[in-house]
C-alpha cells in the first residue's frame, strides 16, 4: 500500500501495467544466496543494479525479504541481532527478463550502530555507485524514527543514497492509525533527508502479504527492468 506519492515520475508501476509484469517476474524469478561480505573487495566485482534493505534489530527485515523474493527461509537472522557487521548478497534474477539485480540484506542496527558497523558499513553505503535504492524498514507498532534510524538517514542524507521508507507489521494496526504514522514518519524523514527521502511509505506484511508487490514493483523500477523488453 502506497501513502500520498507526490507526482507520477515517484510512483512505482501502475497498477494496470505492472501487477501482471511484477507477478510474472517474481513467478519465474530464481533468488540465491551468494555469500556474506566482511569487506569491499568482496562485493567490488558486482556491477548489477543493487537494492539494500535496512532497519532496527527485529523490525522483520528477514521475514519481508523472504517474502518479497517469494523464497522463505532464504534469508537467515543473526543470532546475535545488531551485533553483526556482514552485508549478506543475494542474486535476483528471472527467466521473464534477462537483467540480473543485487539483493543486500544489512546488519540490523542497534543502540551502538556505528561502533559495531564499523567503517565497513559507512564506506559501503558512501562508495557503491550500484546502490540504486535502500529500503529503510520501521516496525509500525513503534509508530515512529528512532535515534537509531535518525543516524541512518543522515548518513543517506550525507552521500546521496536513495531511501524508501517501509513500515513493516502493519497487519497488527488500523487503516487510520497506519495513516497517521506514516505522514509523521515521512515527514520526519524528509527533514533529515531532504534530498534522499522518498515522499511516500510503502505498508507491507510478510505475513499477509500486504504491501509486498509494492516493493516487488518498487525493486523492478529503480533497477530499469521493464518487461516489455527482453521477456519471455
Amino acid at each position: 500500500m502506497l501513502i500520498k506519492p507526490s507526482s507520477d515520475k515517484d510512483q512505482p508501476i501502475s497498477k494496470s501495467s505492472g501487477d501482471n509484469l511484477v507477478l510474472k517476474y517474481f513467478q519465474q524469478r530464481d533468488a540465491k544466496f551468494l555469500y556474506s561480505a566482511t569487506k569491499a573487495e568482496h562485493y567490488r566485482h558486482l556491477s548489477e543494479p543493487e537494492i539494500t534493505f535496512a532497519g532496527r534489530s527485529n523490525v522483520g527485515k528477514s521475514s519481508l525479504i523472504g517474502a518479497v523474493l517469494r523464497s522463505a527461509g532464504l534469508v537467515k537472522t543473526s543470532k546475535k541481532p545488531g551485533h553483526t557487521s556482514l552485508l549478506n548478497f543475494f542474486s535476483l534474477t528471472s527467466s521473464a527478463h534477462p537483467a540480473a539485480i543485487s539483493v543486500v540484506d544489512m546488519p540490523g542496527y542497534g543502540f551502538r550502530s556505528r561502533d559495531e558497523w564499523g567503517q565497513f558499513i559507512i564506506e559501503y553505503l558512501s562508495t557503491r555507485k550500484v546502490l540504486r535504492r535502500v529500503f529503510l524498514l520501521i516496525e509500525s507498532k513503534v509508530g515512529e524514527l528512532k535515534s537509531t534510524d535518525c543516524s541512518f538517514l543522515e548518513l543517506a542524507e550525507k552521500h546521496g543514497v536513495p531511501v524508501q521508507l517501509v513500515l513493516t507489521k502493519t497487519d497488527k494496526l488500523k487503516r487510520t492509525s497506519l495513516d497517521k504514522i506514516s505522514n509523521a514518519v515521512v515527514r520526519e524523514a524528509k527533514e533529515i533527508g531532504p534530498t534522499v527521502v522518498q515522499p511516500y511509505v510503502i505498508h507491507c506484511s510478510a505475513k499477509t502479504k500486504d504491501g509486498i508487490t509494492a516493493v516487488q514493483e518498487e525493486i523492478l523500477r529503480v533497477c530499469n527492468v521493464t518487461l516489455g523488453q527482453g521477456a519471455s
